[in-house]
């Protein structure tokens, strides 16, 4: 991020200044002193956050990840692609001579949008120097905005894609009435295909399955990239006992070839399922007693 995240602040709170309103004040009694107490509780809550989302905004080390990923992302497409077209009918057959006429599909990327190609850590910053916890109406508001800058090398990775030939799909979980400022957002930043026919977004289910399984029916997607493993499969969806990690384990041979998982150490279903298994008041209490210590 080339901006301070207070710059940013300032801006969402004036978009936001229409709406925000200030907690009323609590009578100085003990009853009173203990819902302040809970109150101020719960709205440092989000200071979890606060090293997550300085590392994905200053550090050198994600912009490395980043390039490094999607340089990978290119590797894996291009070779993905042969594989793909020594596989697909010769073309200059007549169908009766090709045995495999029918059976070729174009290829396809898949590619989630946020924190994958689209930079949301101002947001993340606003929630944690206002003390709040995500809701949707704020982040509609920081859609709508239509000013998130893309993450490094994600803009020149989809033009690389469309260069080969390569059609390339948007899976994301920013619902559909978010679709207007989130085309604008990504064609103001060059992504290619940037419109509603390649932006599939949510409508009803939050699971990206039936999404992906739409474009397969005319497509063959070759590559899949995501900060979320619930981005490339199914499988992540739900964690279980052991976080996923036998489930990871398992595809451990298709990380940089078919899929490519980026960093996001802020949210993602990682987290979510963290908090559902444990037990405690707060999230920062949950995160607290998951802690591995010596």
């Amino acid at each position: 991020m080339k901006k301070l995240i207070i710059v940013t602040a300032i801006i969402m709170l004036v978009s936001c200044a229409t709406v925000k309103q200030s907690a009323p004040p609590v009578e100085e009694t003990s009853a009173g002193a203990a819902i302040s107490n809970a109150l101020t509780e719960a709205a440092e809550d989000q200071d979890y956050l606060i090293l997550a989302t300085l590392w994905f905004q200053k550090s050198a080390e994600m912009r490395a990840l980043y390039y490094q990923c999607f340089r990978n992302a290119e590797t894996a497409l291009a070779e993905n692609l042969a594989m793909q077209i020594r596989k697909m009918p010769i073309m200059d057959l007549p169908a009766s001579e090709n045995p495999m006429s029918g059976q070729g599909k174009p290829a396809a990327v898949v590619l989630d949008i946020d924190e994958t190609l689209l930079d949301n850590s101002p947001f993340q910053g606003w929630q944690v120097l206002e003390k709040k916890e995500f809701n949707n109406d704020d982040w509609f508001r920081w859609v709508e905005l239509a000013q998130a800058k893309s993450l490094p090398g994600a803009v020149e990775f989809t033009r690389y894609a469309d260069s080969l030939g390569v059609e390339v799909f948007y899976v994301s979980n920013r619902t559909v009435q978010e679709m207007g400022p989130t085309i604008k957002n990504m064609a103001a930043l060059g992504f290619a295909n940037a419109d509603s026919t390649h932006m599939l977004l949510k409508e009803t289910t939050s699971s990206k399955v039936e999404r992906r399984a739409q474009i397969e029916k005319e497509y063959e997607i070759i590559l899949l990239v995501g900060d979320n493993l619930a981005d490339i499969s199914g499988v992540y969806e739900k964690r279980g006992s052991d976080y996923g990690f036998d489930a990871v384990d398992t595809d451990r041979l298709l990380f940089g070839i078919r899929y490519i998982v980026l960093p996001n150490p802020m949210y993602g279903n990682w987290l979510s399922e963290l908090l559902k298994m444990t037990e405690g008041r707060t999230e920062k209490e949950k995160l607290l007693k998951l802690l591995e210590t010596f």
